[in-house]
């Protein structure tokens, strides 16, 4: 029995962060119907730009694969009383609207709990709910820059977005552990209301909570390390060698010799550069001298990035040749013990493994296919689980 089996979600999500929120209850076993607009649906379908594909693109399927579709015009009296006979048997609610849109639709947290009193209600939103900035739009790369996660990245003063809709993802799993947090106080028998207000913001800081927090304490935005690793060990960084590029993790001066060692430098870990008395197990902290960085430079270029990072790890220093996101899934996630799946790609499942060896993942909704039926057994009798 999966953790949800049995709970049933009304989604009126759309785009990234709401379908991912969603995506993650429907892993561990929650019924989800995703409420779509007639004709168009869900922007990530591409149904005008991508016909061909059927409404059915990577994207969408990425965050929908499981689902079911209704179709709904939410802007007709006939669309929000069908609505609301659907959220009569629903125990979670989800939306993404502009804050506001919902009430003014009729489907704010106080009318889907007059029909369904004991109803989750999450809204996610860029800004939060309240606020001078409520209104505001929100996409992704712009939240980074709100934020100052873009000038986090890279290693120059130009601005750098994370390269996948990173807060996006991470706005969708905060409102999902939201989500999770509110129904075990259902189950323990809290019978009040619960309104949840997820926002892009928050879950932006929650990603930068170190940074974040030294700010607060200097008054001052961290500098930015490029590709080197956040403890500044000379060891830990990304370097050019003769074929590629490897990222390293020598952190401490133990780990800092064996790499020295491999690179046939083992003079580098040593003094002048590395004073004698640090223990084998510190962390080198300020370290990273340009002279040594330079030294260190030479020797990786004569490397070769796949033999370094078998003998590193081998001799218990992470490290990883840099790949692209192809290389990974054919050369080093296919290897993972375990995998074993059926329907959709592993990707579109959950991020953890209970013990099964064998996924059965299913395909994503064709727009409004689930309309008719479910709309017909709307007030069937169901067993609710609070």
């Amino acid at each position: 029995m999966q953790p949800l089996e049995g709970v049933r979600v009304l989604d009126l999500t759309h785009v990234l962060a709401g379908p991912c929120a969603t995506h993650h209850l429907r892993c561990l076993g929650a019924e989800v119907i995703k409420v779509e607009r007639p004709v168009i649906g869900d922007a990530m379908r591409e149904l005008a730009l991508r016909p061909d594909l059927g409404g059915l693109p990577a994207g969408f399927r990425a965050l929908n694969a499981g689902k079911k579709s209704v179709v709904l015009d939410l802007a007709s009296t006939e669309g929000r009383t069908a609505l609301l006979e659907l959220a009569k048997s629903a125990d979670i609610f989800v939306e993404n609207f502009r804050p506001g849109a919902a009430r003014r639709l009729g489907l704010g947290p106080e009318d889907i709990r007059a029909v369904r009193p004991q109803i989750i209600y999450c809204s996610i939103s860029g800004w939060g709910q309240e606020g001078p900035n409520s209104t505001r739009g929100a996409y992704d790369h712009v939240i980074q820059a709100a934020t100052g996660m873009m000038s986090l990245q890279g290693a120059t003063d130009a601005p750098m977005k994370v390269g996948f809709p990173v807060v996006d993802i991470a706005t969708g799993i905060s409102a999902a552990e939201a989500i999770l947090a509110a129904a075990v106080r259902r189950l323990r028998g809290d019978t009040g209301p619960i309104t949840l207000d997820v926002s892009m913001i928050d879950s932006a800081l929650a990603l930068m909570s170190g940074p974040v927090t030294a700010t607060l304490d200097t008054g001052r935005a961290p500098p930015r390390v490029g590709n080197r690793g956040f403890v500044g060990s000379p060891g830990a960084d990304t370097f050019a060698t003769a074929d590629g590029h490897i990222s390293v993790a020598a952190n401490t001066k133990g780990q800092f010799a064996t790499l020295c060692r491999l690179l046939g430098r083992p003079e580098l870990a040593a003094p002048p550069h590395i004073p004698a008395e640090v223990a084998s197990d510190a962390f080198l902290f300020g370290f990273a001298t340009d002279p040594l960085r330079d030294a260190l430079g030479e020797a990786f270029a004569a490397a070769d990035a796949d033999t370094l990072e078998q003998r590193l790890n081998a001799d218990g220093v992470p490290a990883a040749r840099v790949r692209d996101l192809h290389e990974y899934l054919s050369e080093v996630y296919s290897r993972t013990p375990g995998i074993g799946i059926d329907g959709e790609p592993l990707a579109l499942g959950p991020a953890f493994r209970d013990g099964d060896d064998r996924i059965t993942l299913p395909t994503a909704p064709p727009l409004g296919a689930d309309t008719a039926g479910l709309l017909a057994a709307a007030n069937a009798p169901r067993t609710q689980p609070w």
